[in-house]
């Protein structure tokens, strides 16, 4: 019984601290790629993870994507073309790499991050220096 309750409070320690490692690199994100912005309006497709953005100072989840600075998505194709969009899985990262700014998951365990320099230089977004060695042509 008693490792089954070590166990479980050592699981549930993990997921606490991958849930602490996405929510500082999204910060960074989202404070990299609007640095002057007051407040950031982000909608997403994924519940979990709007109450994970949420932690973050100066973001507003929007339930409407047209009045949204950011998309960031896990399950479906961004709807419009003139929002900066952000992927949440490598899969779609893969299928819509021609929208996307970039993309932040995980694979293997560990966190992968990528941002296309191409869709970047198109929405006119400067990343700062610790973000710039994530930078790639294409994914």
């Amino acid at each position: 019984m008693k490792k089954l309750i070590i166990l479980i409070l050592l699981a549930a320690n993990i997921i606490a601290s991958t849930s602490d490692v996405e929510l500082k690199i999204y910060k960074n994100i989202l404070s990299s790629i609007f640095p002057n912005k007051k407040a950031i309006k982000v909608w997403s497709d994924n519940s979990k993870k709007k109450k994970l953005f949420d932690k973050i100072d100066k973001v507003e989840i929007v339930s409407n994507q047209n009045s949204a600075d950011i998309l960031i998505l896990y399950k479906q194709k961004p709807q419009t073309s003139d929002k900066i969009v952000f992927i949440g899985t490598y899969r779609l990262l893969k299928k819509y790499h021609k929208e996307a700014i970039g993309g932040f998951y995980w694979q293997k365990g560990r966190p992968n991050l990528l941002f296309l320099r191409k869709n970047l230089n198109s929405h006119n977004i400067h990343l700062s220096k610790d973000l710039e060695k994530f930078i790639e042509d294409n994914i």
